[in-house]
């Protein structure tokens, strides 16, 4: 994960060698979400979201601004850990 000085939003490293693909869904499981972190979407084709609901998280991916899908809700403990793994390339 880093920082550009330029922009203050997380730019995702490359992918890790053994990295863990996330299964993504169309079909949104929570009507409303929160939105707790996020991954720069300004110099990125492909950002994420850390969201929150009903007493989980889960990551939402946008593509090319018009393709949104979602992983699987987890435990916020296990949601944080994803995020993490996400943020250091070990998971997309």
């Amino acid at each position: 994960m880093r920082r550009s000085t330029d922009c203050p939003a997380v730019h995702l490293p490359p992918l890790q060698s053994g990295y863990q693909p996330l299964r993504w869904y169309t079909a949104r499981r929570f009507e409303t979400a929160r939105v707790i972190e996020w991954t720069c979407c300004e110099h990125r084709s492909t950002f994420y979201e850390l969201c929150a609901a009903g007493g989980l998280l889960f990551i939402r991916r946008y593509v090319n601004d018009h393709e949104i899908t979602y992983s699987d809700a987890w435990s916020i403990r296990e949601g944080r850990e994803r995020w993490r793994e996400l943020l250091s390339g070990g998971l997309r």
